[in-house]
């Protein structure tokens, strides 16, 4: 019984905690300049602790580039942040610093590299060794920080899904089988993400508005229904705004479609294998 008053105690404080974190965003958006930099101050152990995930270090904030990276991603997702996509600030502030942060260590480590091979003080035999290694080192670096991206997207997904009802792992089962199938419903996920109030409908009534989405989709009510999960699972997607699964699911700006692009093959289907979804041999 204690166990149970407990655990709404605990979840009616992490509400509470939500909305005064979500009213104090909202003043900051309005321009008080004051409470932004209370708040910016407050929060230096949450970015330092999330930079320090991505560099898997320990980050210094009055020294090391990466925190300041990561304290001007945080005032960017201060001003960016729309409480009507569903997730906390602090969920959406730690995806913006992971990206930021690791666009800035790619840029660095592109310079370092540039740098090196410009470096003519060294052995010829010696340099091209070391380049190498370092080129090896680096590009095995990017991977790992992309791979550590992706979980963190899958993860904050799997979460979101959770909202809807719905479980990562059963998702497979409701996606449609026909490649045209799965695009229609892309192309309805992508109706429902950018139209603000079919949007608002789905993730504050966490169904689809279906007398609201119908003339803005030439695909017929049966349809929608048959393949509603799987239309509301790709939408999350495009409303939160994940890059990654964005990319690999096929679903970036490069490809209208819905598919996946030839040359990402063997990364959709790391990424599908991830996500619970059958891969073929």
């Amino acid at each position: 019984m204690f166990l149970i008053i407990n655990k709404f105690l605990g979840k009616h404080q992490a509400q509470q905690e939500k909305s005064k974190i979500h009213d104090i965003v909202k003043r900051i958006q309005e321009g008080d300049e004051e409470l932004r930099n209370w708040f910016l101050q407050k929060y230096q152990p949450f970015i330092s602790q999330v930079t320090s995930k991505v560099c898997k270090r320990y980050i210094d904030p009055a020294h090391d580039d990466e925190f300041s990276i990561a304290l001007v991603a945080f005032d960017e997702a201060l001003h960016q942040y729309r409480p009507g996509k569903g997730s906390s600030f602090l969920s959406f502030a730690d995806l913006v610093i992971r990206r930021r942060v690791i666009d800035y260590i790619r840029k660095e480590s592109r310079q370092r590299k540039q740098a090196f091979s410009l470096d003519e003080t060294v052995e010829e035999e010696g340099r091209k060794e070391n380049y190498f290694e370092v080129e090896a080192s680096l590009k095995q670096f990017s991977l790992d920080q992309e791979s550590a991206m992706r979980k963190e997207e899958i993860a904050h997904y799997e979460e979101r899904l959770k909202d809807f009802g719905i479980s990562l792992q059963e998702l497979p089962h409701y996606t449609p089988k026909h490649v045209d199938a799965r695009e229609n419903a892309v192309r309805i996920a992508g109706v429902i993400a950018e139209n603000n109030k079919i949007r608002d409908h789905l993730l504050q009534k966490k169904k689809i508005p279906m007398k609201d989405l119908m003339p803005h989709i030439d695909m017929s009510r049966k349809t929608v229904e048959r393949n509603r999960i799987y239309i509301i699972a790709m939408a999350i997607i495009m409303i939160e705004d994940y890059q990654y699964l964005k990319s690999y699911l096929g679903m970036d700006k490069r490809t209208q479609r819905g598919g996946v692009p030839h040359d990402k093959e063997g990364d959709r289907d790391q990424i599908r294998k991830k996500m619970g979804y059958r891969v073929n041999a």
